[in-house]
């Protein structure tokens, strides 16, 4: 695995680096042929390849896979996902190597369908949720996607895995009120920052009691709105709306609103909150990738606004 490893992490760097579209993708075709190569090899589930700092690697806390992602940006400001997924099949108990490919420009309601290896809404994932419910497990990652010179998206995507082969399923029918929603993708302008994070957040709650006034003698209590807080953990992110008038369902436009809300699961489901989450919680995770955003191309830089 080490070879393998000697092999991949130069060829990533000039994917990632090169200065022409040829180079990029050439050493890109390289890095996949041999990326599988390796994941193919025996008990490399358990390697860890820790000199590929520049791509995700994310393994779920009970061992049942792992997935690789990155991307590559073109000349034009184009972004293009690339991945792998290793599962463990159940029938034989082996771990099976699925390659990712990228179709989301193929999806024409993206929001709704259940996808696949061979047809994936593609992005970076940056993190893991894992959640229980009456002895099921439920997968949830956050992801980025380039997208173009207009716009970036991130997605909260379920995933699932087929019984008899470890195929992976991308996209669920877990979000609460909402049964044709398989996933959330939020796009918005190139010139914002979005926020998309788990994370124990605070959030509002409003609560009516009973006061007395102290500026009218002998006078009766009356109800006052009083709000108060409460935390747990969430899935919480940024409300978009049109930076400008006229630009109604033209996303790349989009900016946060000042407004935040969540998901917090609950009974096999991901609920929304109806009160606006008050994030007070320091930033603790990285939650973006960019492949042009520095010479070295790092693995999630961090967000320049903080909440």
């Amino acid at each position: 695995m080490q070879g393998f490893e000697l092999i991949l992490k130069p060829l990533m760097e000039e994917m990632l680096s090169a200065e022409t579209d040829n180079e990029r993708f050439a050493a890109n075709e390289k890095f996949i042929s041999n990326l599988e190569d390796a994941l193919n090899w025996e008990k490399s589930f358990s390697y860890n390849f820790p000199t590929l700092k520049d791509i995700s690697i994310i393994t779920s806390p009970d061992k049942q896979f792992k997935i690789f992602t990155w991307a590559i940006v073109s000349e034009s400001g184009d972004y293009e996902n690339f991945g792998f997924v290793q599962s463990k099949n159940s029938a034989n108990g082996e771990y099976e190597v699925y390659r990712l490919f990228d179709k989301s420009d193929n999806c024409f309601q993206p929001e709704i369908e259940k996808l696949n290896d061979s047809i994936w809404f593609g992005a970076v994932y940056y993190d893991l949720i894992v959640t229980k419910n009456e002895g099921n497990t439920y997968y949830t990652l956050l992801g980025w996607d380039g997208n173009n010179i207009y716009s970036r998206r991130k997605i909260i995507e379920p995933i699932t895995f087929r019984k008899g082969s470890g195929r992976p399923i991308f996209g669920q029918t877990v979000f609460y009120k909402d049964k044709d929603r398989k996933r959330y993708i939020f796009e918005y302008s190139t010139e914002t920052t979005f926020n998309l994070k788990y994370d124990l957040q605070y959030y509002n709650i409003s609560s009516n009691k009973k006061v007395k006034s102290t500026l009218l003698h002998k006078a009766k209590p009356f109800e006052v709105e009083a709000p108060e807080t409460e935390k747990r953990q969430m899935i919480f992110f940024d409300i978009l709306e049109p930076m400008s008038s006229g630009m109604d369902g033209f996303t790349q436009g989009y900016v946060p609103s000042g407004e935040v809300t969540g998901l917090y699961f609950e009974d096999g489901r991901w609920k929304k909150l109806k009160q606006n989450v008050l994030p007070r919680n320091k930033k603790n995770k990285k939650d973006e990738y960019d492949p042009a955003s520095a010479k070295r191309n790092k693995l999630f830089p961090e967000q320049s606004s903080k909440r």
